[in-house]
């Protein structure tokens, strides 16, 4: 009796210890791995001193003005133990660097020097020496950028006007490359912008200036800083808004770039805005794709109907990047490693879902889905704009046929 009740006990054991087994199989213990903190970027701890450069003398003189207003009320705001703005005008009856300061309640401004309303702001020599006197005379731990003027994303200066008063690309000899800034009819292409600024590590650099979020642009000035700030569109003569971002620049040791782009969105949203915020140490990776991609399609030819515009010229320059990229490959392995390396470029990006475009035939676009880069697209008849095209350092990286 004994033997059987050991031998009854046994295989209870035995059958306990498999149904253990089977449960733990189907509930297996997770490990417990801790999540990474969140951490919330401190307020500023060093000196900073935030350039505005205003290129005017070109249309845009009236909402210069306005906004060089809105720059002294926001300094109000901005800490005046560690921070400094400094202002750079042309306004074609006068141009000056000036630097803001406060008293007895007021906003005013330090004149360091004038200069002759001959001057070319365009010219690299001239924004270099301003450049090096704002170091010299307003010292910093750290420096941002606004940049402010006309722009044209990658797109070359004299191809530009092509577009926007003849609407062909095939009536004008070849020009250099893509353009920022405008001074009376002179203009000021990206690598002679970069030129300029070799050497400084601006903490970010914001465009207010149009068709600026364009990834071959963006490639030719990525040396200037991590980060950028522009749109993929036009930008209303309005510009950004100031008395908000400026505040905002100053509040964290990271520069609140995320709500400087949701202030400009905010400032926008009824009406028309793109808007994104680009991690610059990220193109090269992204041109790397870009290269493995055109090596496999070689030279394909798109349909660019149903890729998203960004202007209303009836021949487009501005496309979505993301768009372009699914109508010239469908190798999946290929278009997630993009995705991936666009995502880490595209660090925010937000937009109205509709904007309007001033150049060509004046009209609001629908914008349903936006990348937050704008690219080029070759199409036939467009040789020199497409001779153009290949000149850019992003062409040669990307081996563009």
């Amino acid at each position: 009796m004994r033997t059987l009740s050991k031998l009854l006990m046994s295989l209870f054991s035995l059958l306990f210890l498999i149904f253990m087994i089977s449960c733990s199989k189907e509930k297996p213990v997770e490990p417990n791995i801790p999540e990474e903190p969140v951490v919330t970027p401190g307020p500023l701890t060093e000196s900073h001193t935030l350039i505005v450069f205003m290129q005017g003398d070109n249309g845009l003189e009236e909402f210069m003005d306005v906004n060089l207003q809105r720059i002294v009320t926001a300094y109000y705001d901005v800490p005046q133990d560690l921070g400094r703005v400094v202002v750079f005008y042309d306004r074609g009856n006068y141009t000056r660097l000036t630097e803001l300061y406060l008293s007895d309640g007021m906003t005013k401004q330090r004149v360091i020097k004038e200069y002759s309303n001959t001057v070319s702001t365009v010219d690299p020599e001239f924004v270099k020496g301003v450049f090096d006197l704002i170091r010299q005379e307003v010292p910093s731990e750290s420096y941002g950028l606004i940049l402010s003027s006309h722009g044209g994303g990658w797109v070359p200066a004299d191809i530009f006007d092509l577009y926007l008063y003849l609407d062909t690309a095939n009536e004008q000899p070849l020009a250099e490359r893509s353009f920022y800034g405008q001074d009376g009819y002179d203009c000021m292409e990206l690598p002679q912008l970069a030129q300029a600024l070799e050497g400084w590590d601006f903490r970010y650099v914001i465009f207010d200036a149009c068709y600026m979020a364009s990834v071959e642009g963006l490639y030719d000035v990525r040396g200037l800083s991590d980060y950028i700030i522009a749109s993929s569109a036009e930008i209303m003569g309005t510009g950004f808004p100031y008395e908000d971002i400026i505040p905002i620049l100053f509040s964290r040791e990271d520069h609140s770039l995320v709500e400087a782009c949701e202030a400009y969105m905010d400032m926008y949203r009824e009406s028309s805005g793109t808007i994104s915020l680009i991690d610059c140490t990220k193109l090269e990776s992204l041109a790397q794709v870009m290269l493995q991609i055109n090596q496999t399609e070689g030279e394909k030819l798109v349909d660019v109907s149903n890729i998203q515009p960004y202007e209303a010229f009836s021949t487009h320059l501005y496309f979505d990047f993301e768009q372009y990229v699914e109508a010239l490959t469908s190798n999946e392995e290929l278009l997630s490693m993009f995705d991936e390396a666009l995502s880490d470029v595209v660090l925010f990006t937000d937009h109205t879902s509709q904007f309007f475009s001033a150049v060509g035939d004046e009209a609001y676009i629908d914008l349903p889905r936006s990348c937050g880069l704008t690219c080029y697209v070759y199409q036939p008849g467009c040789e020199n704009t497409h001779a153009a095209y290949l000149q850019t350092s992003w062409a040669k990286a990307v081996g563009a046929y």
